[in-house]
């Protein structure tokens, strides 16, 4: 120690008696840090720069139960509160109330009570109503019929009628068909009342009218009214407190919109009339594809008992629009020769009603103690209208990411992300090439018919195919396949041929 302080203590002197040296000296520190400050400037400048990106594109921090520094564990507070009990929200309720959470299903109608929809419940809602029980409850007071024989029919009248259902072999009491025909007045209190036998709080003629979050609290406050409630005045207000919110109140979505996480108006729309006392129409289930409603189309379902469902779905992208439902859903009646022969002269058929539709899913469907499952989050695919098995896989892939938050304590939007990764990996990402394929379809019609022509060509278990692409069982990369993409190419060359060289076909209703 006493050798460096000698040292420094010569290092002085000499520049004191050495004013030149300390002047070179001085210059050198100087540009040594000017280097340094100029360093120093530049890394911070890129740690700003990193920081203000990290703050832009974050979502906002993480933070979980234990961070929360009020929160409740009381015992009038629900884990889960679910505005709406249809099937989104009640598949939700059923599967979260298995693994023991306190779920509050709000339901602003009183079970029975009706949904207009083509009420096709296909394979994935199938297998989720088997896991409830509700399906053997279907099935044994034949509540719903299966379609085992059924097809399509193209816009220039190419048509071909299988049995799908005997192609996959499925011959067991409560699985005998890709698509099982369920009345939703029946389907809807059927899930909800399973839902409730699980454990879940079902809350009839109750209206969410607001809905806020506490963040010190981590609770959302669902502020209701009694639907029954006559004196507008004075309404029956009932409040319920809850860790987490689930909009499943259908496409308009009131409080979704409310919130602002929904921002736009429905895209489609759908109508139904049942028919009584049918007797020319002796198939399960037939698509018709009448070109001026392209890419939407009309189908006739049999439902049990002998009823049918004759629907027509608007779809976006073609000249029909939104408004036009009622004009097309009555023209087709008459004037389409393939509907008007299948429901006979004067059909005993009850007025149209119709539904709106939200198709394609919604960009962000989740957020701090939020999720937005179902038709609010527009599980319905562009191609063929389909919506129950969407929303009710949905809402199971939910309820699995929400036992998961619940278990790791963590509500925050970058937990319960996982739910929109969750849907789109399973059914999603098929969304945006279905809305592909109907404009495809609009534009070039022709498609329709060649794979009316060659489904005819390669029978039943083609046909099976088909139905399983269509009822979301199989992807739509199928029809990429070189086994079916190229032999629609070549049907689509055989009836350009057809038209170009060959005699007009003639349209019947064979």
């Amino acid at each position: 120690m006493d050798n460096v302080v000698e040292k420094i203590t010569k290092i002085t002197k000499v520049l004191a008696e050495n004013p030149a040296a300390k002047k070179v000296l001085e210059n050198k520190f100087v540009q040594e840090h000017k280097y340094v400050a100029a360093a120093t400037t530049f890394g911070v400048g890129v740690a700003a720069a990193a920081s203000i990106y990290k703050c832009a594109t974050s979502e906002g921090k993480r933070y979980n139960f234990d961070a929360i520094p009020n929160l409740s564990f009381e015992d009038e507070i629900y884990d889960v509160a679910c505005i709406g009990a249809g099937p989104s929200g009640s598949v939700l309720g059923f599967y979260l109330a298995r693994e023991g959470r306190k779920v509050a299903l709000l339901e602003k109608k009183e079970f029975p009570r009706d949904k207009f929809c083509g009420d096709a419940v296909a394979t994935m809602a199938q297998d989720i109503l088997r896991e409830m029980g509700v399906m053997k409850e279907i099935v044994d007071e034949n509540l719903g019929h299966f379609s085992q024989n059924g097809g399509f029919v193209s816009p220039n009248g190419n048509s071909f009628i299988g049995n799908s259902a005997k192609e996959l072999k499925r011959d067991a009491k409560y699985n005998r068909g890709a698509i099982i025909a369920i009345k939703r007045i029946v389907l809807d209190e059927k899930v909800a009342k399973a839902a409730k036998r699980m454990g879940a709080d079902l809350f009839e003629n109750t209206t969410v009218e607001n809905a806020t979050f506490d963040r010190l609290t981590g609770l959302w406050t669902v502020e209701c009214v009694d639907s029954r409630t006559t004196d507008s005045e004075n309404p029956t207000k009932i409040t319920y407190k809850a860790r987490v919110l689930i909009c499943a109140d259908g496409s308009p979505s009131n409080s979704a919109r409310r919130m602002g996480y929904v921002n736009t108006e429905p895209n489609g729309i759908c109508s139904r009339a049942y028919v009584k006392n049918n007797t020319t129409f002796r198939y399960d289930g037939v698509v018709f594809y009448p070109p001026s409603l392209l890419p939407g189309y009309c189908a006739i379902i049999r439902e049990a008992r002998d009823e049918l469902n004759y629907l027509a779905y608007i779809i976006p992208g073609g000249k029909a629009k939104i408004e036009d439902l009622s004009k097309f859903h009555h023209q087709y009646m008459t004037e389409d020769p393939f509907i008007s022969k299948a429901l006979g002269p004067n059909p005993d058929i009850e007025r149209m009603k119709a539904a709106p539709l939200r198709l394609g899913g919604i960009k962000k469907s989740y957020d701090d103690h939020l999720l937005i499952v179902g038709d609010a989050a527009g599980f319905i695919d562009p191609l063929t209208g389909e919506g129950i098995q969407y929303a009710m896989e949905g809402s199971r892939l939910a309820a699995q990411v929400l036992i998961q938050a619940f278990n790791e304590r963590d509500l925050s939007h970058q937990s319960l992300k996982r739910y929109q990764n969750a849907w789109m990996d399973r059914f999603g990402h098929e969304f945006s090439m279905s809305m592909t394929m109907s404009l495809f379809l609009y534009r070039f019609p022709i498609v329709l018919d060649a794979a009316a022509s060659l489904i005819e060509k390669r029978g039943s278990r083609f046909l099976a195919e088909w139905a399983a692409v269509m009822t979301g069982m199989k992807p739509k990369t199928w029809f990429l396949r070189p086994d079916v993409g190229p032999l629609i190419f070549l049907e689509i060359i055989s009836e350009c041929f057809k038209r170009a060289f060959g005699s007009k076909k003639q349209i019947t209703a064979n």
